[in-house]
């Protein structure tokens, strides 16, 4: 054996170097993908940014997406994303609509599934080839995993009511509801295909409706013609037709089905082509109770509104309407929710004559002054001049004035806050109150007593609930807007800046963005500013918030008491004087 390797040693150690060799580019050619796995952008159109902790840029096709970042899609834009893993199939994408944002918080290796977080706005993920990773998608209150299935998500809210839309198109999505605190509120769901399911959270998140019927009418056209798409590559098997997907496209009334680009299939390698011609920086979503405030800032950003619709897609809310003595009716035009109108009319009507304001989707109209009518009392508006979403008519109600007519009659003293006034009212008549009350601060939940058949002198007051919500102002540069957000929530800005008027980059906020239980002042931080990112640790939870060099920073919030009941009592380091990037953790101890 000796004298075997000693005359055989060198065609030995050769051979093992191209073993090795063989053993590695296999490796490469089999494995060697698992290096690009991940979420990659493919397509684009419009308005659409990705922005992280270190900067805010335009959107590129082949640009891979790492956890943290932010992919806001503005008005009339989408995006498509691609999951690409070992054995993911090449077909397996989600495409983002119109003013949606997406959070990744999650690692995308192309073994597991990755979680998306919805913040706003719908998503269409085609997952039905087999994979072995897949996309999760969270929202608020509840999770909803895609694999081996085809369907739409969607996220919006309604004053302090959320709602998460599910339609299932093609296989199964388990859903699993969480509370504020993500618990778990019940076990998983399944909703099979052509269902659709919806969770509404207030308190907790609840089912009110899962694997319910629904009609193609109720999908928007762009949802229409991405299912024509993926009905395109999954085949017969696909369980509705293409011929009943365009059928449904052309019943929307809007320009008829015509074959476009196919959907981009991933390659192995994705070209870094620049799109910047077609593809702008994107306003992110606001909030549902946040004003649309249309400003030009630095970087030529400009504010997106956030499109919110309360009711299941192209449902309408029928007119509403009132008689009173003098206005026979006050009419509020509702139709389906305009996803592509970035401002709306607002007709208001007093006495007959029309006056006209033009309002930016989800801002206030300017309220008049109370009108005057001899021989009438004011009573009150029959709509709202806040959060703008649609075209509206907003009728003055007024009330006739009986005194010496000769009619029994008797005085109604309405309260509704701090105001009072009176009204006259026939006897056994009702009092013609608004159905709607708007008092900054405050809910309207209706009047503590009937005002049908008023036949005494009686006061009536509005039932005010007040609304725990705080002011949140961005200032960027000179520039400042307001946002409202529920107390201990998140809120997101109405837009993200780029750059600042000398070009230096975007780099994050002073201060973080969720958990917001005061009013409070968030600053834009740029790069040409010594700055230093402070990582707050408390109770396992990371927040970073930026400071100034040498100067104190502040907490994104203090602590009372951690998960476990042990009471905050400081912070394992000064908050003064920071002069390097540094990690503060809260230090708790027990009752």
């Amino acid at each position: 054996m000796k004298e075997f390797l000693k005359n055989y040693k060198i065609p030995i150690i050769l051979g093992a170097l191209a073993l090795i060799a063989v053993i590695t580019t296999v490796i490469v050619i089999t494995g060697g993908f698992s290096a690009n796995a991940g979420l990659y952008i493919t397509s684009a159109s419009g308005s659409v940014s990705i922005t992280n902790s270190d900067q805010s840029e335009n959107a590129v096709i082949g640009t891979a997406l790492n956890k943290g970042d932010v992919i806001t899609i503005g008005d009339q834009s989408s995006c498509t994303i691609a999951y690409r893993g070992k054995k993911n199939s090449d077909d397996n994408y989600l495409v983002a609509g119109s003013n949606t944002q997406l959070l990744v918080s999650d690692k995308f290796d192309g073994k597991n599934d990755g979680e998306l977080f919805l913040r706003n706005g719908s998503v269409i993920c085609n997952f039905a080839g087999e994979s072995q990773s897949s996309v999760i998608i969270r929202t608020s209150d509840s999770t909803i995993t895609f694999k081996d299935s085809v369907a739409k998500a969607a996220y919006y809210t309604n004053e302090f009511i959320s709602y998460t839309d599910l339609y299932t198109f093609m296989g199964n999505n388990s859903i699993q509801l969480y509370d504020s605190l993500r618990n778990p509120v019940n076990s998983p769901e399944i909703q099979i295909e052509k269902m659709w399911g919806r969770v509404v959270s207030e308190d907790q998140p609840s089912f009110e409706a899962l694997n319910l019927s629904f009609d193609l009418s109720e999908l928007t056209a762009a949802d229409l013609q991405e299912l024509i798409k993926i009905a395109s590559l999954i085949g017969d098997s696909f369980p509705y037709t293409i011929e009943e997907l365009k059928a449904a496209l052309d019943d929307k009334n809007e320009e008829p089905y015509t074959e476009g680009p196919s959907i981009s299939e991933p390659s192995d390698t994705f070209t870094q082509t620049d799109i910047s011609d077609t593809i702008q920086t994107a306003a992110p979503v606001t909030e549902s109770t946040a004003p649309a405030i249309e400003t030009t800032l630095p970087g030529n950003v400009t504010t997106a509104p956030h499109v919110i619709s309360t009711q299941r897609p192209t449902e309408t809310t029928p007119k509403q309407t009132q008689t009173t003595p003098k206005q026979t009716t006050a009419s509020t035009t509702s139709q389906t929710q305009k996803s592509n109108t970035s401002t709306h009319i607002v007709t208001i009507v007093i006495d007959g004559e029309e006056t006209i304001q033009e309002v930016p989707h989800g801002g206030n109209a300017v309220r008049p002054a109370d009108p005057v009518i001899e021989g009438y009392t004011f009573i009150g508006w029959d709509g709202s001049f806040e959060n703008i979403t649609e075209d509206t008519t907003i009728t003055a109600i007024f009330n006739e004035d009986l005194i010496g007519s000769g009619t029994e009659f008797h005085t109604v003293t309405v309260v509704i806050g701090n105001n009072v006034s009176t009204i006259t009212v026939p006897h056994g008549q009702s009092a013609n109150l608004p159905t709607s009350v708007e008092v900054e601060g405050y809910i309207f939940r209706g009047w503590d007593k009937d005002f049908t058949n008023i036949t005494s002198d009686v006061t009536i007051t509005a039932i005010l609930e007040r609304t725990l919500t705080h002011t949140v102002t961005f200032v960027v540069e000179n520039n400042s807007y307001q946002v409202q957000v529920e107390h201990n929530g998140s809120v997101i800005p109405t837009y993200i800046p780029s750059t600042d008027s000398n070009g230096n980059r975007f780099v994050g906020w002073d201060k973080a963005l969720d958990n917001i239980v005061s009013d409070v002042t968030i600053t834009a931080v740029f790069a040409s500013e010594n700055f230093h990112t402070v990582t707050f640790i408390i109770d396992h939870q990371f927040y970073s918030v930026k400071v100034n060099d040498g100067e104190t920073v502040e907490p994104p919030f203090w602590p009372i008491a951690d998960s476990l009941g042990n009471r905050f009592i400081g912070w394992d380091r000064s908050l003064e004087n920071i002069t390097s990037d540094v990690t503060i953790t809260a230090v708790y101890g027990s009752y």
